[in-house]
């Protein structure tokens, strides 16, 4: 009956360990650019009471064996990055990326994160920023004198200045072999780990990047209705572990009265 215990245990953790994680999608409903958490489970060490293939007393081999489960631990919690919805903006400076790619980021250590969040801004000097201030790496210096400024699907800025259009450079990207070994930093900043692999920098529309959308905010992956599905779904697997947990003790108590 321990055993019982300890396995229905293990479940309810797994189960609050997902709602926490379905909670925190529902939360960031509306959180720009914000990818949906996804848990991943694995079954425990087993117990092996009587092995298959071993041999018996009659001189043959046990086909199936007792092997007895001890549980479940949770394998992972990583990110779905697929593509959200392009939300309208009304800033020049809002850019979503319609496919694969980062823009980099300048912590102020003088390290290097990474963001999908394109509400950019633009400071006193021309550098254009995150909403939090910090330099995006790639993005050309503009003139804060331009009345207008454009950004191409490949990345190309260009200002209207004194009656003229100047093109200003190009925006560059980065994108990784594994996104989901990204470390996930918070105000909508990735960090580099040995599992994302090392960044690979180049230009909007280029083969294995995504383009550019001026005027466009990429919202929330999240499915509300699917996350609400979700949420049932461990609400029960979180009751029925904590019935097994019940049974077990019911029947423990039946044991413990049988000695009386």
């Amino acid at each position: 009956m321990n055993r019982t215990l300890w396995i229905a245990a293990s479940g309810m953790d797994a189960q609050q360990l997902r709602t926490d994680t379905i909670a925190n999608n529902i939360a960031n409903v509306d959180t720009t650019s914000y990818k949906k958490g996804v848990c991943a489970f694995q079954d425990m060490l087993y117990q092996r009471l009587s092995t298959p293939g071993s041999a018996t007393a009659a001189a043959s081999d046990i086909p199936a064996g007792i092997q007895i489960g001890t549980g479940v631990t949770t394998g992972s919690v990583s990110k779905y990055f697929g593509q959200g919805d392009l939300v309208d903006s009304s800033s020049s400076l809002s850019v979503a990326i319609n496919g694969t790619g980062f823009f980099q980021v300048l912590m102020p250590d003088g390290s290097t994160s990474y963001t999908r969040d394109g509400s950019l801004h633009m400071n006193e000097n021309g550098m254009v920023t995150t909403s939090q201030g910090y330099q995006i790496v790639g993005f050309p210096t503009l003139d804060t004198t331009a009345t207008s400024t454009t950004i191409a699907e490949d990345g190309t800025v260009s200002q209207y200045v004194n009656g003229s259009s100047v093109t200003k450079g190009r925006i560059q990207i980065a994108r990784f072999a594994n996104p989901e070994g990204l470390s996930y930093i918070g105000n909508n900043l990735y960090g580099q780990t040995e599992a994302s692999g090392s960044a690979a920098t180049g230009n909007p529309t280029a083969t294995g990047y995504g383009s550019l959308e001026q005027y466009k905010l990429e919202g929330s992956n999240v499915d509300m209705v699917q996350e609400m599905v979700d949420l049932i779904s461990a609400q029960r697997a979180y009751e029925l572990n904590s019935k097994c947990i019940k049974v077990a003790d019911q029947n423990m108590q039946t044991i413990a009265n049988l000695k009386n």
